[in-house]
């Protein structure tokens, strides 16, 4: 997730000057799935026959699959919690059940470049891996909020992802979820606590994402959808 130079609030998403026109809008989407019970449905690893419908889109993404989070599918079932980082405070309550091959894919590069950048906002390190998952004018502010870092937000945070939709040509995909982070700090760099209570709370966001042509799925743009309305356990 990229900050926002104007909100402190946890997680300083980018959202607008991004593109808010985004995918979303304009593009026929297929390969919807949505809402699933606490914790997530448990997605069978990218190597399986489970992929029905567009299983040739679906192994093209996988045999196109990266380092990082796209490894701990090979390994078994893709779940919330395989996806989460205890060592970051970083937890994924949620995720949608029944995605097929390429929609796995997405989500797992999806994870892997929002646990990188909140390793950089928690932490000031890592860097180069939350440019390496992004890309155009996300990936441009990401630099430019790390260049003018003045704090860092302290775990833990929690997401619930609802929704992983893939374009039909198979080269753009919207992520939807929910951002909680009621329970962060925040310090300054001398390590003073300068928390708020406007920086804590629970924001939607759809996130836009583009597969780059090794079959990595970057970070493109976000668009804030709500505020204080989202859950990340879902119904």
């Amino acid at each position: 997730m990229a900050r926002s130079l104007v909100c402190l609030s946890g997680r300083r998403r980018v959202a607008s000057a991004l593109g808010v026109g985004l995918l979303a809008g304009s593009l026929a989407l297929v390969g919807c799935s949505s809402g699933s019970p606490k914790g997530g449905g448990t997605i069978p690893p990218l190597n399986t026959a489970g992929a029905s419908g567009g299983s040739s889109a679906s192994a093209s993404a996988s045999g196109g699959a990266s380092t990082g989070a796209s490894g701990a599918a090979s390994a078994g079932a893709v779940t919330a919690e395989s996806l989460s980082d205890p060592t970051l405070g970083y937890t994924v309550v949620s995720i949608p059940k029944d995605l097929d091959a390429t929609q796995t894919k997405v989500l797992q590069d999806y994870v892997a470049y929002d646990k990188a950048t909140w390793r950089v906002w928690s932490t000031g390190e890592g860097l180069d891996e939350a440019l390496n998952r992004s890309t155009g004018k996300t990936r441009n502010n990401i630099q430019n909020n790390y260049n003018n870092m003045t704090f860092y937000d302290k775990p833990p945070i929690s997401i619930g992802v609802s929704n992983v939709e893939v374009d039909t040509d198979g080269k753009t995909a919207n992520v939807t979820m929910c951002y909680d982070s009621t329970k962060i700090t925040v310090v300054d760099k001398s390590g003073n606590d300068i928390t708020e209570e406007s920086y804590r709370n629970r924001t939607k966001y759809l996130i836009g994402l583009s597969k780059d042509q090794s079959g990595i799925w970057l970070a493109e743009s976000q668009t804030q959808l709500s505020v204080g309305e989202c859950s990340t356990e879902q119904k």
